[in-house]
């Protein structure tokens, strides 16, 4: 990759898709997609369908990240007179940065003061070690990917398992003591269909036929505070506030919403996993209810 110029952005991030590389970015409201952005005069990839703004002009080229090779974040580090810098913009005479060193006498006489820290501006042939970074970007993304899906994207869900096998199930029975299956095969001796959903695609059982029958829901902590998981959006959990102080919901700006029984009002967040504490499966038997 070149160096860091007025050419070049000095944070960027890359995709290789069949061997190609394109700059790249996390496709905004498509999530896990990810946009490669070809460049003016660039050749679009292959067969990928472009995603159109409202006014016709395109977005970029959408891809699921398990067709990618690669997905990365670029950014550079150099030396100048022996002490440390993160690159924050270039040209083709000098290159700016942020001060990573720790020497505060050095950084008042040759630099200038931000809100926090440092930074310079330096022309190339004094900078020394430019040197490129790479953060992986794929490899975590698909690992989230997997992990939500191992675990039901964090929804409540609720299962029962006749004849030994396990099937979505509703969470209450109905008038006649039955509650209703979804995904039962062929190879399961023939239950009657729910006439509540056409097409035959739930079937009933009851409840003296099962081997079990239970709900399953996930609770976390953020920032100290307990929350059940609802679900995700766009990779990140969404939880619903279960705790009784104005404070934290105040202090957080936590997200005023309408409860599902449309009269309530509930409290959420929505987080990335790694800011999450306790994060723990339940399971509760409707069978002993």
């Amino acid at each position: 990759m070149s160096e860091p110029s007025g050419r070049h952005q000095v944070k960027s991030e890359f995709a290789a898709f069949r061997g190609k590389l394109f700059p790249a970015r996390a496709a905004s409201g498509l999530w896990p997609y990810v946009e490669l952005l070809p460049p003016p005069g660039f050749p679009p990839p292959e067969g990928i369908a472009p995603r159109h703004a409202t006014d016709g002009s395109v977005v970029g080229f959408p891809l699921p990240p398990e067709r990618l090779d690669q997905w990365y974040a670029v950014h550079w580090t150099f030396r100048w007179y022996g002490e440390p810098f993160e690159c924050t913009h270039g040209t083709e005479s000098t290159l700016s940065g942020n001060y990573l060193g720790s020497d505060e006498h050095f950084a008042k006489e040759h630099l200038k003061r931000r809100v926090i820290g440092y930074r310079g501006d330096f022309p190339h042939d004094e900078v020394t070690e430019l040197t490129e970074h790479r953060e992986d970007l794929l490899g975590p993304l698909l690992a989230l990917v997997r992990r939500l899906a191992e675990a039901n994207h964090f929804r409540p869900e609720t299962y029962a398992v006749h004849r030994g096998k396990t099937y979505p199930a509703v969470a209450e029975a109905d008038a006649s003591g039955r509650i209703a299956l979804t995904g039962v095969d062929v190879d399961t001796p023939a239950l009657p269909t729910d006439p509540q959903e056409p097409g035959g695609i739930r079937h009933l059982v009851a409840l003296a036929q099962l081997d079990a029958w239970y709900r399953t829901h996930w609770t976390f902590r953020w920032q100290g505070g307990p929350f059940d998981a609802v679900g995700t959006v766009g990779g990140r959990i969404k939880g619903v506030y279960t705790g009784a102080s104005w404070g934290f919901v105040d202090s957080y700006q936590l997200t005023q919403e309408t409860a599902p029984d449309g009269v309530h009002r509930r409290y959420t967040v929505e987080v990335d996993l790694s800011s999450v504490t306790d994060l723990e499966l339940h399971q509760t038997d409707l069978l002993a209810g």
